[in-house]
């Protein structure tokens, strides 16, 4: 029986609450695999319960990677152009990447209002059919204007450019800090900001 749902917040919680179970059922062969899994489904449940993040794949991707980075896990934070074969689109994205595989929960909510199936470890986590190609196109002239200006910054310079929308400055880590309670616990921002600050996305091509 489909459950009903009196808003899109309302399903996108029940998805998310069903991919983590699914992503539980996963084997990674990884050494912290409890520390990705408790990264990735705090992050899912960020998207899920906060409806100003659809489409904030960079944002989403960035706290994956600074929540996955704070427990010493290797990661990539990546961007590049993703195609959509069941909607015959292609749009530029952000996602991790560990081990060469795509983690990413920022698909979830897209800008178009859209939802999909999270991607964790390469697979959808409602074990559906893959219908999604990551790094399709074949230089960064592909990226749309946002995605191409976010190449040149840093992660602190990312997530502080907030202010010049009328946010405050802390606003974007305070969120991250937020949805990492009981993974990197307390810490110091002017730390963040200075490792940060040397992070950068990695442009992921054919």
């Amino acid at each position: 029986m489909i459950p009903h749902f009196n808003s899109k917040l309302e399903f996108l919680q029940f998805l998310s609450d069903e991919c983590i179970k699914n992503m539980k059922k996963f084997e990674l062969n990884h050494q912290q695999e409890i520390g990705i899994q408790k990264a990735y489904a705090s992050t899912l449940n960020y998207l899920a319960k906060t409806e100003e993040a659809s489409g904030g794949c960079h944002l989403i991707s960035a706290m994956l990677h600074i929540l996955l980075s704070e427990q010493g896990i290797e990661n990539k934070l990546v961007i590049g152009e993703v195609e959509d074969y069941e909607a015959n689109t292609q749009f530029s994205h952000s996602w991790v990447e560990i081990n060469g595989e795509v983690f990413d929960p920022g698909i979830m909510h897209t800008l178009d209002g859209n939802v999909h199936p999270p991607v964790y470890n390469g697979v959808k986590l409602t074990l559906d059919e893959e219908s999604m190609e990551y790094r399709v196109s074949n230089d960064k002239e592909s990226l749309d204007k946002d995605a191409k200006q976010l190449l040149d910054k840093s992660v602190t310079a990312y997530l502080d450019d907030i202010k010049n929308y009328g946010y405050p400055k802390n606003y974007l880590w305070d969120e991250i800090l937020k949805a990492g309670i009981g993974i990197i616990g307390y810490t110091n921002l002017s730390r963040l900001r200075k490792k940060y600050d040397s992070h950068f996305r990695v442009l992921k091509t054919k």
